[in-house]
């Protein structure tokens, strides 16, 4: 009789400690979900200079080169940094001038906790609004996380924007949360349910309710979607629902990664870029 009451304390302390051990981890993955590790700004382009956008609050980084009216406004994504777009940036700034944000809670940003789109659309905005009032038209071009804050961006405030061209697009925050937690075991969504609400609890939103693709419906200018069916990250509900919103089409990619397509195919996503501004007034 001893013995089992040995074992059954036994088994309840190594339980326990399982439990305690889930928790814990549960509570240090949210943490680190909404202040991801932090890349370097990466290699700045000699012709590009450091800038800084006033919040108010704190000021947004950013790389700005090129000259002309026309201004490309890049946004990166979740865990992605400003050198990302330099492939991009070298052939638009052929054209015009580009501007490359260090968004909230990522790379340089002096914020502390990414937005999930939300925050760093009220980022893009300001930066907008700088860029408008110095007679300049703004084009919005952002990859992942960063095309749900274009999309909430212009969906938000359309008059400042002239167009918009996003590449692995998030609809929406639950799906994304979802999918995002499947690559790394099966049904990860479901054990590691977990990291998402304590998330969401943190930042005081839920998911369902983070929707870029609902203000993308408020879109009416040129826009360009681009989506690989590699994606291997995001599903093709997320682009298609967006082209839908807006009523345009996916330019669908092969055999290229999530967030590859701007990074590894620059020239031809800059010549589609252009084909489009061209016909922009």
């Amino acid at each position: 009789m001893r013995r089992k009451r040995r074992w059954l304390k036994v088994i309840w302390f190594i339980v326990g400690g399982i439990v305690v051990l889930y928790w814990g981890g549960c509570f240090v993955m949210a943490q680190s979900y909404v202040s991801p590790i932090r890349l370097g700004a990466g290699e700045r382009p000699n012709d590009f200079r450091d800038v800084r956008f006033d919040t108010g609050v704190y000021e947004i980084p950013a790389w700005r080169g090129g000259k002309g009216d026309d201004v490309f406004l890049l946004v990166h994504g979740y865990g992605g940094n400003q050198g990302y777009w330099n492939p991009l940036s070298r052939e638009l700034s052929q054209h015009g001038e580009v501007v490359v944000l260090a968004t909230m809670g990522q790379t340089i940003s002096p914020a502390k906790e990414v937005g999930f789109g939300l925050g760093e659309s009220e980022e893009i905005l300001i930066v907008a609004e700088q860029l408008v009032s110095e007679g300049k038209r703004v084009h919005l071009v952002g990859v992942s996380q960063g095309v749900a804050a274009s999309w909430i961006a212009a969906g938000s405030q359309p008059e400042l924007f002239k167009s918009v061209t996003t590449e692995a697009a998030f609809a929406r925050l639950d799906w994304a949360s979802e999918e995002f937690l499947n690559v790394s075991m099966p049904r990860g969504h479901q054990v590691f349910r977990p990291i998402i609400l304590i998330a969401e609890r943190r930042k005081g939103i839920k998911g369902s309710e983070v929707r870029p693709v609902d203000f993308a419906k408020n879109w009416r200018g040129p826009c360009l979607i681009f989506q690989s069916k590699d994606d291997g990250m995001f599903t093709a509900r997320h682009g298609e629902s967006f082209a839908d919103a807006v009523g345009g089409q996916v330019s669908w990619y092969s055999g290229l990664k999530h967030a590859e397509i701007f990074s590894e195919r620059p020239v031809e996503a800059a010549d589609a870029i252009m084909e489009m501004v061209r016909d922009v007034e």
